[in-house]
């Protein structure tokens, strides 16, 4: 985030996770968009990416220990129980969303 999609006259009119023009986050026209949305719509956009950028969280750990660049025992305790619960959590969706998909194909 953010790329941008802009109206008509070039003007900033939405930010979002894909697309084909991407500006950094400090850069003034993003800073002037930003700054003329309610509270409420910058608090929306904001939460509109949260979900994404835990899973790249998840994923950048995760390859930063199979590097072995990071030793997940290093990390504090309730970070190392937070990211195990994380992944136990998605493998057991993983694994729910499997059994539905397989079921489909009994009726």
């Amino acid at each position: 985030m953010p790329f941008v999609v802009r109206d008509q006259t070039g003007a900033i009119m939405q930010l979002r996770d894909d697309g084909d023009e991407w500006l950094e986050v400090n850069s003034p026209e993003v800073v002037v968009f930003l700054q003329q949305l309610p509270n409420d719509k910058v608090k929306q956009a904001l939460s509109a990416t949260d979900n994404d950028m835990v899973r790249v969280i998840d994923d950048l750990v995760d390859l930063l220990v199979a590097n072995q660049v990071l030793i997940f025992t290093e990390l504090p305790e309730r970070v190392q129980t937070k990211l195990l619960a994380r992944k136990q959590l998605r493998k057991d969706v993983n694994a729910l969303q499997n059994l539905m998909i397989d079921d489909e194909g009994l009726f």
